[in-house]
C-alpha cells in the first residue's frame, strides 16, 4: 500500500471511531508530514481522498476540519457506512454478549472466497446473541480464520474488535455490507425472542483490516421494529 493511502486509512479510522472530533481541525499538513515521516505533497493526497469521501472539508487559510455526519442529531439511527461494532455505536449503553455456539471447522466455499483462504484453513464459527441494556439486540454469526488470533469464550463475552485491536493490532478499517430481509429461522427467533418466520433485517459483512486483508465474514440479524440504520451519501465535486 502506498504511503498516502496508509495515511488516508489511518486518519479515516480515527475520524470514524471518534478519535478526531466533529468540526475540529486536523493537524496541519506540516505536522502530519512530520508525524508520518513523509512530505506535504503525500499528506495532501491523503487529505484529498478524505475530502472526496466527505469526511473532511477545507477552509481557505484555516486548515482541514472533520465534517459532521448529516444524521448526527438522529441518535436513534445507526450509521450503516461506519465500519464499527455495536460497542462503539452504543458507547453510552450497556452492550453484552451471550455465546450460543463456539467452535472451529473447515470453511465452506462462500467463506473461502470471502476470506481468501483455502479449503484446509480452519475458521472459528461463532454465534452470539448481542444484548443492549439486557434486551435482545442482534443475533450474530461470525466466521474468522483461526490463524488470526487465539479466541476463547472470555474474549467473546466482550468486544471482539477491541480485543483484536488491543492485543493483535488488527483494526477494522473497511467493510463490504450487503443488506437483505429474511424470515427468522427457529434458532434466530428463539435468540431474538420473536415469532418463527417473522421478518428480520440481515447485514452480511466482510471486514478488512488496515492491510486490506479480510479477517471476518459475518451475518447479523436485527428486529426491524427495534433497529433503524442510516447512510449519508456524499457526491464528490468533480
Amino acid at each position: 500500500m502506498t504511503i498516502y493511502r496508509q495515511i488516508y486509512q489511518d486518519l479515516r479510522q480515527r475520524i470514524l471511531s471518534g478519535q478526531e472530533h466533529m468540526h475540529a481541525p486536523l493537524p496541519t499538513q506540516t505536522e502530519l508530514a512530520e508525524h508520518y515521516h513523509t512530505t506535504r505533497v503525500t499528506v495532501k493526497k491523503a487529505l484529498s481522498l478524505l475530502e472526496q469521501e466527505g469526511l473532511v472539508y477545507s477552509k481557505q487559510g484555516s486548515g482541514t476540519y472533520v465534517r459532521s455526519p448529516l444524521s448526527e442529531t438522529s441518535k436513534e439511527l445507526l450509521p450503516l457506512d461506519y465500519p464499527v461494532g455495536a460497542t462503539t455505536t452504543h458507547f453510552n449503553q450497556q452492550v453484552t454478549s451471550k455465546i450460543l455456539h463456539f467452535g472451529a471447522r473447515l470453511p465452506d466455499e462462500t467463506e473461502q472466497k470471502a476470506l481468501k483462504i483455502t479449503t484446509f484453513e480452519p475458521v472459528y464459527d461463532i454465534q452470539r446473541l448481542r444484548l443492549l441494556n439486557d434486551q435482545p439486540y442482534s443475533f450474530e454469526h461470525t466466521r474468522m480464520p483461526t490463524k488470526l488470533a487465539t479466541i476463547d469464550q472470555t474474549v467473546l463475552a466482550h468486544s471482539l474488535y477491541a480485543y483484536l485491536k488491543d492485543e493483535h493490532g488488527i483494526v477494522l478499517i473497511d467493510s463490504r455490507r450487503i443488506i437483505s430481509a429474511e424470515s427468522a429461522s427457529p434458532a434466530i427467533s428463539q435468540a431474538l425472542q420473536i415469532e418463527q418466520n417473522e421478518p428480520v433485517l440481515v447485514i452480511n459483512q466482510t471486514a478488512f483490516d488496515q492491510k486490506r486483508v479480510a479477517f471476518e465474514y459475518s451475518d447479523a440479524y436485527f428486529i426491524p421494529s427495534q433497529t433503524r440504520f442510516v447512510i449519508d451519501v456524499h457526491r464528490p465535486l468533480i
